[in-house]
C-alpha cells in the first residue's frame, strides 16, 4: 500500500500545492501526520488515478462510523 509520502512523490509536492492551493508546511504535516485532511480527496484522488497510482481512502483523516457517532453524543 502506498503511503502519504509515496503519494506525494508520485504526484509531487509542487503539484499539489498548486492544485489545492495550500502551502509546503501543509503538505509535510499531513505527510508527518501519515494522513491527508479530507477536504483534499478529491483533488489527491484525481491526480493519483491520471498517474494510474491508487489512492487508497485510507490515507485520508475522515472520520469512522464511531467517531462520528462519538461526536453526536
Amino acid at each position: 500500500m502506498m503511503t502519504v509520502s509515496d503519494i506525494c512523490t508520485a504526484i509531487g509536492r509542487k503539484e499539489i500545492e498548486r492544485a489545492l492551493d495550500v502551502s509546503k508546511a501543509a503538505i509535510s504535516n499531513a505527510v508527518a501526520n501519515g494522513k491527508f485532511p479530507p477536504g483534499w480527496f478529491d483533488v489527491i484522488e484525481a491526480e493519483c488515478a491520471r498517474r494510474g497510482i491508487p489512492c487508497d481512502r485510507n490515507l485520508f483523516a475522515f472520520k469512522r462510523a464511531s467517531e462520528a457517532s462519538e461526536d453526536a453524543a
